[in-house]
């Protein structure tokens, strides 16, 4: 009989297709997933993934294995939520990716302990696994189906391309945000007008302070652009709206905390932007591609 310790770590590699994708959800090395994945096949008499690429793919009895790690971790989860006390304070905890930090979200945050009371409340930037318990809900801008989640569209934020007021007549050259999906076609088209990116910076708000003492150009939101006051939209760079997800787990349907973080999270979305968005004056310094 397997516990629920070895069918977790067929249900990682399963989820995330590789080792290191699995250590990191599990929270432990790749030479432990390895070895369990390892001795799990050895008591089996059969392999449970096999290589195709970059990717470790499940055969019919690892398949077999997730299937049944799934159904107990739901039940986990379910009894966990039927046992909490109501009167007790609960603990929510919601992750966000880069784009959201910059969001209007961020301004509410003081709400929360309106919409829900006797909460202990966690935010944290990043990923994290849904389906292993490491965050309750994940806000974001990418879309993904991994496990038994639920997917529910909250709103959208809105991307452009500044820079600093002191600078827009003088722009040298831009700022890439890495590790954001999200901003890649509109960072790419940047590239295309403006050349190679002088500068790679993995956070937004970073971003915004560097451009309004050097003269670069960065892509970030429209809530947190306007609230800086020391920048400027570049026009010539057309704005993206991006639409805005919560995922929460399945087994997580009925539980009242995490609804009412999802209304939260929505009227957040739908508060008006009172400050005023003030185009740059300037003329790129690179000239544009000539089309065929």
């Amino acid at each position: 009989m397997h516990n629920w310790d070895d069918l977790k770590y067929c249900l990682a590699l399963k989820r995330y297709g590789t080792m290191s994708g699995a250590a990191n959800a599990l929270k432990t090395n790749v030479a432990t997933v390895s070895r369990r994945i390892h001795g799990l096949s050895e008591e089996l008499g059969a392999p449970l993934f096999t290589k195709e690429g970059q990717k470790w793919k499940p055969t019919s009895f690892a398949n077999a294995l997730a299937d049944l790690a799934n159904q107990t971790e739901e039940v986990l989860q379910k009894l966990e939520t039927e046992n909490n006390d109501d009167t007790a304070p609960r603990e929510l905890r919601i992750n966000c990716d880069s784009v959201i930090r910059q969001s209007r979200v961020m301004g509410a945050v003081s709400s929360l302990f309106e919409t829900i009371p006797n909460v202990v409340f966690t935010l944290r930037f990043g990923t994290a696994s849904l389906g292993f318990g490491e965050t309750d809900v994940f806000i974001t801008t990418t879309q993904f189906g991994e496990g038994n989640l639920v997917q529910r569209r909250v709103g959208a934020v809105k991307t452009a391309v500044w820079c600093g007021a002191a600078h827009q007549n003088n722009l040298k050259s831009w700022i890439r945000l890495e590790n954001c999906p999200p901003l890649d076609p509109q960072q790419e088209e940047v590239a295309s007008v403006m050349g190679p990116e002088q500068m790679v910076l993995n956070d937004g708000m970073l971003c915004a302070d560097v451009i309004q003492k050097l003269p670069f150009a960065a892509t970030l939101t429209e809530d947190f652009a306007v609230r800086q006051r020391g920048l400027r939209l570049l026009t010539q760079f057309e704005p993206v709206s991006h639409p805005v997800w919560a995922y929460f787990h399945g087994t997580r349907r009925n539980d009242s905390v995490v609804q009412l973080a999802i209304e939260w999270v929505s009227t957040a979305f739908k508060m008006q932007n009172e400050q005023l968005v003030i185009p740059a004056n300037v003329t790129l310094p690179y000239p544009e591609p000539v089309g065929d």
